[in-house]
């Protein structure tokens, strides 16, 4: 771990400045990281002093310079970090199964698989269900499921990055289109074109990714507005006042959700040594 630590602080920034946020104080921003000698899931504090021992890693691999298992878990995937409403628990992408670990690094489990690969979880806004994807031959299904085990109920096909509000639909992309659905299936939707959707913490608007930036609307699609212009930048996310963007860029940034002014660089990218992605912001209650 100390290895890990030190990594993780060398690729810091010291400047000033995925998944549905649930309404609530902001807490700490989930995601999926990798290095040249580990893979976790790790959590950073939005908007505090980004130093090393701020760094917190949820579950991970550390693995010896020669590239082999070293410590941790590194039979599993570490990818598409999902919070729970009330911040105690988080879902994760662990390979062809979901799963779930607490806030303290507590009560880690796999979910039994429902496809040959299930992936992309969002937390329903009860708590209780997961939105997800699932492989069916050579395309991706959008499926819902019990946090407690079971199977699942597929309502969409040819579907990747769902997004589960807190009004209780359900977000996801096709074909560079994003869609809506309740979580019973049924009629879809049109938002908007974009990847990527987030949707506010009250479920009123949505964050998109597009060409040329960071876009929000209604939730209906209406109302589409640039609020960044940025070239690269993916994976919006709201904090949970819906005051804040977290995003992808060169590392993870928050910004101001009215207008996109840069608020905090939480964490660089290194090129060929370290990697953060797929933020999810915790709610606090």
């Amino acid at each position: 771990m100390r290895r890990l630590a030190t990594l993780a602080l060398a690729a810091l920034a010291t400047a000033a400045p995925a998944h549905a946020t649930f309404p609530g104080s902001s807490g700490r921003i989930a995601a999926a990281a990798k290095g040249d000698v580990f893979r976790a899931i790790i959590t950073l504090p939005p908007m505090g002093s980004a130093r090393g021992r701020n760094v917190r890693f949820l579950r991970d691999c550390q693995l010896s310079e020669s590239g082999q298992p070293d410590s941790g878990d590194c039979s599993i995937r570490y990818r598409s970090p999902s919070w729970a409403p009330g911040g105690r628990r988080l879902a994760f992408d662990s390979g062809p199964a979901i799963a779930l670990v607490s806030s303290d690094r507590s009560g880690y489990r796999q979910l039994n698989a429902v496809t040959s690969d299930d992936g992309e979880p969002a937390y329903a806004p009860t708590g209780s269900a997961l939105a997800f994807t699932g492989r069916v031959g050579s395309r991706r299904d959008l499926y819902v499921r019990g946090t407690a085990g079971g199977t699942g109920i597929p309502i969409a096909r040819r579907a990747a990055s769902p997004d589960w509000s807190s009004r209780n639909r359900i977000a996801f992309v096709r074909r560079g289109t994003i869609y809506s659905v309740t979580p019973r299936g049924g009629r879809l939707r049109r938002i908007a074109r974009g990847s990527a959707p987030s949707w506010s913490p009250s479920g009123r608007s949505i964050a998109v990714a597009r060409r040329g930036g960071i876009y929000v609307a209604r939730a209906d699609g209406h109302g589409l507005r640039r609020v960044l212009r940025c070239s690269g930048c993916r994976t919006p996310v709201f904090s949970p006042n819906g005051r804040m963007l977290v995003y992808k860029k060169n590392g993870l940034v928050v910004a101001r959700a009215t207008d996109g002014k840069r608020l905090r660089t939480i964490i660089e990218d290194v090129r060929g040594g370290f990697d953060a992605s797929e933020p999810a912001w915790q709610p606090r209650q």
